[in-house]
């Protein structure tokens, strides 16, 4: 059995629910003093929309001479279909590193460099983002290169393949690590192996994926009516937005995205899982259930109740886990909370293979007791 431990990691799923334990303790919550909240002046928001659809959001500080540009793009890997998983991200690194035909990648680099400037692009599971840091005195210098990389690039075919070993080197790493195995099995088994929240970019799937592909990808997604700016720094406000109008004001209109998130089907009940890796001799432990969503009346006490049980030094697992019984040296968890779709509880262990059984079984302990015992006045306090 010793060595059977020693060369898997523990992936427990609990038929148990935090949001049941908030409702039955409600009246003792409200039962505490709370102090009032620190003034806050909130700094002056300039808001206007342009024709075509393009919104923007600008904030002045002139406490150093720097301009910060963030460009929010609905577009993600959501909607990607499943022989194609990864499009969102190569599409993000090569429209940076293979530049525009006019700035291509190393010249890129060069210029950026020389005016320790920073144009970073990206396209995550829900969202993208552009983003400039630039000095005040290089705005209107590096606007027009910002915007070109924004709107026409290159996608040249070697940084295309350059971007495609680089995610395939990663794929072939990805089980190395027992946290980066436990928390891709955790994911699949709370969401589902066919459920989009848990898929992982292949081989295959980086093999299907075409320079037309990217290119249509962009087009669709960088349209004026999928785009939010933030602008932040040492401007002049009328000067700043007549620049943006110009910079901006002739990207099509388009259609929105419309990303799709299908609800989750999950039903509370137990089981364990086991993962082979045996190049390890100690358990990782991950165990835990469905999360929930952020407009959740409770989200504020799920929170302080997850600081309370597995947030920082303080917090009861690591006070008990780690150090009164020695179990481990690392005991974590989370309460997770999604905008568009649940997110997961976890709570989580590294610990010794003989001792796997009383690590699960503190962390059991620990999250029976939160549910059926008032937090303390001291511990509210602390979170």
């Amino acid at each position: 059995m010793k060595q059977r431990i020693q060369q898997q990691i523990w992936i427990a799923v609990l038929a148990v629910t935090f949001s049941i334990g908030v409702h039955a303790q409600q009246d003792v919550w409200e039962s505490f003093d709370y102090p009032e909240l620190n003034s806050f002046d909130m700094p002056e928001l300039e808001i206007f929309e342009i024709d075509n659809g393009v919104r923007f959001y600008l904030v002045q500080d002139a406490e150093l001479p720097l301009i910060d540009v963030t460009v929010l793009i609905r577009a993600g890997g959501v909607n990607i279909p499943d022989d194609k998983v990864g499009l969102n991200s190569l599409v993000g690194t090569v429209m940076r590193s293979g530049g525009t035909n006019e700035y291509p990648g190393d010249a890129l680099n060069e210029l950026l460099e020389n005016r320790a400037a920073i144009i970073e692009t990206q396209f995550g599971f829900t969202s993208g983002s552009a983003t400039m840091n630039v000095l005040s005195e290089d705005f209107e210098r590096l606007l027009p290169v910002f915007m070109d990389v924004l709107r026409r690039p290159a996608f040249p075919e070697p940084r295309i393949e350059l971007a495609k070993t680089q995610q395939a080197s990663l794929i072939a790493r990805r089980n190395d690590e027992q946290g980066s195995v436990a928390n891709r099995e955790f994911q699949r088994i709370i969401y589902g192996e066919d459920s989009r929240y848990s898929r992982r970019v292949e081989y295959a799937t980086l093999d299907n994926i075409t320079r037309e592909d990217m290119i249509d990808f962009h087009a669709q997604a960088v349209v004026g009516s999928n785009l939010m700016v933030g602008v932040t720094g040492d401007f002049d406000m009328e000067q700043m937005k007549t620049l943006l109008e110009q910079a901006f004001g002739d990207i099509p209109a388009g259609e929105q995205n419309e990303l799709e998130f299908p609800e989750v089907d999950y039903e509370f009940e137990s089981g364990i899982y086991f993962v082979d890796k045996p190049d390890v001799n100690q358990s990782y432990i991950l165990m835990g259930h469905i999360g929930g969503m952020r407009d959740n009346p409770d989200y504020a006490a799920l929170q302080v109740m997850n600081r309370v049980l597995s947030g920082g030094f303080s917090s009861r697992l690591m006070q008990v886990v780690r150090s009164e019984m020695g179990l481990a040296y690392s005991v974590f968890g989370s309460y997770g909370s999604g905008v568009y779709f649940p997110g997961t509880f976890s709570a989580g262990v590294m610990t010794q293979s003989e001792t796997t059984s009383e690590a699960i079984n503190a962390i059991i302990a620990q999250i029976e007791c939160i549910q059926q015992e008032p937090i303390s006045e001291e511990e509210l306090n602390q979170t």
